[in-house]
């Protein structure tokens, strides 16, 4: 008997392994994405159609941004706020729909090869109004041949058509991408330490990466020691510090609440270094990092930027 039972169990085991051999690891629709640093054949087609937009004269110049990043406002009619809660798996769906990639392609003047350099965004409205960071569409001085582009999620890349409004002491801005029918996600301001915030993309070429965190606090850069100083009516950029997860290449992407509206977007991360007094040994060493923080441009901020329009 016990031989015919471990007959039996090993064919139950067999018949486990194949139908997990047969199972998905992900949901319908879910994409999957490789490894980063090995798509170079991807990496080639999107530098390809990139550079054909720059060579055909589509697509915003350097020179032309120069000039376009000087303006101060736009106007938008912006979607509302939404106010019922929705799951992390709802946030994800939404928030990939809505990124978009922003960044230069270029001919390097150094190697006199063709570059793509992207970093995040996402849309504010569906005719192409997009919301990144000022250092993202800043182009390098040394960048003179060339234009700025967008990907969406669907890896269709269109020409960045021109500056609406920027603020490089805030770093936010906004551009208007040549197409429509984009996913927009609507502004929330109004958040408080605690609460949840999640993340949408794409660090260190790791593609559509979602992370989850908290908001830790807010702070005004350039704010002095005055008395007034913690106040939250303030000319003064606010950035807000968050547990959520991203690095390099995830500038200018949304930072949202539970109600998948966008609180912030991403600006820098930073390190604060382990002050300790290094022994004998590893004096010479670099002291490890005590604290990660992410910053990220407020939506108050990109607010700012917007004179709001009826319809």
């Amino acid at each position: 008997m016990q031989a015919a039972f471990r007959t039996k169990l090993a064919g139950m085991v067999a018949m486990a392994v194949a139908g997990c051999c047969c199972a998905r690891a992900q949901a319908p629709g879910v994409p999957i994405c490789d490894q980063a640093h090995q798509e170079p054949q991807y990496l080639a087609s999107l530098l390809k159609v990139a550079k054909e937009l720059s060579v055909k004269g589509d697509g915003l110049k350097p020179a032309q941004a120069r000039q376009q990043l000087k303006r101060t406002a736009c106007q938008l009619a912006l979607p509302e706020a939404g106010t019922r809660r929705l799951s992390a798996r709802e946030i994800c769906i939404a928030a990939r729909h809505s990124h978009v990639r922003v960044g230069w392609s270029y001919l390097c003047p150094k190697c006199g090869n063709w570059h793509l350099n992207l970093a995040g965004g996402f849309f504010l409205t569906t005719n192409g109004a997009a919301a990144t960071c000022f250092h993202v569409v800043e182009p390098g001085g040394d960048v003179r041949e060339g234009c700025l582009v967008a990907m969406d999620e669907q890896e269709t890349v269109f020409p960045v058509a021109e500056v609406l409004a920027a603020n490089r002491e805030s770093d936010a801005c906004i551009v208007r991408v040549a197409g429509a029918g984009f996913k927009a996600l609507p502004l929330n301001a109004n958040i408080y330490p605690g609460d949840t915030a999640y993340c949408y993309s794409d660090p260190v070429e790791h593609r559509d990466y979602f992370s989850a965190g908290i908001v830790n606090r807010f702070y005004q850069l350039g704010a002095s020691g005055a008395s007034d100083a913690r106040s939250s009516a303030g000319v003064a950029p606010t950035r807000i510090n968050v547990s959520t997860d991203w690095a390099q290449g995830s500038s200018g992407s949304a930072v949202l609440d539970e109600c998948g509206n966008v609180i912030g977007q991403v600006a820098t991360i930073s390190s604060l270094r382990d002050q300790s007094t290094p022994t004998a040994q590893d004096s010479h060493a670099e002291r490890p990092a005590a604290m990660v923080f992410h910053e990220a441009v407020s939506a108050r901020d990109v607010l700012r930027l917007i004179k709001p329009r009826k319809g």
